[in-house]
């Protein structure tokens, strides 16, 4: 394998597991950031919770799944 095959495998996994990263951080923490207010819990801010979560993990899944789908296919 070239520099170029193991950056476009290793690269979108990476991103992906920062995406779950940061989802599992705010779940924990249950507190997420909101632009132009700072931090919010999710009791202040419950749909905004929901919505970032939702959006980082299916986010993270489409590429991780989108990166093995494309590598079975093509076997760079």
């Amino acid at each position: 394998m070239t520099i170029g095959e193991i950056s476009r495998l290793v690269l979108p996994i990476v991103i992906s597991v920062l995406l779950f990263a940061y989802a599992g951080y705010c779940w924990v923490t249950q507190k997420v950031h909101v632009k132009g207010k700072g931090w919010r819990t999710k009791d202040e801010a419950p749909k905004t919770f929901y919505f970032t979560v939702i959006i980082l993990v299916l986010i993270g899944l489409g590429q991780l799944v989108s990166t093995v789908f494309f590598h079975l296919k093509y076997q760079w």
